[in-house]
């Protein structure tokens, strides 16, 4: 079995098992989960991916819209570079964008044809 780490988790690790008294990592490491496993209460998840909070309805709804919004900003700046010029579409995704922010807001969006 092998795990890959970061250079600051490795240090972190090196210390912690430095500091444990124990000279080979695998053997540390085979503490500390057994250690985390052996300690656990009901319902507690050791190592489980840690999420964030659950947004309300609303917030949801505008942060699933901004992802989409994104990831097609992201699919037109990708033309844009490919062809040298700015694509006709990225003035409406940014208009759409701005309409999401006006959204989570709670401001009503603008339409095409509302003066600037």
């Amino acid at each position: 079995m092998s795990v890959r780490v970061s250079d600051a988790e490795r240090e972190r690790w090196e210390a912690a098992r430095a500091e444990s008294g124990r000279r080979e990592m695998g053997a540390w490491v085979r503490a500390v989960v057994e250690d985390a496993l052996a300690d656990r209460t009901e319902g507690d998840v050791p190592g489980a991916e840690k999420r964030p909070a659950d947004l309300d309805p609303v917030s949801q709804a505008a942060y699933d819209e901004l992802c989409r919004i994104g990831a097609n900003l992201n699919q037109l700046v990708r033309y844009t570079h490919q062809d040298g010029q700015l694509h006709a579409a990225v003035e409406a995704a940014l208009f759409e964008v701005g309409n999401a922010a006006l959204a989570v807001r709670g401001i009503e969006p603008m339409r095409p044809t509302d003066p600037e």
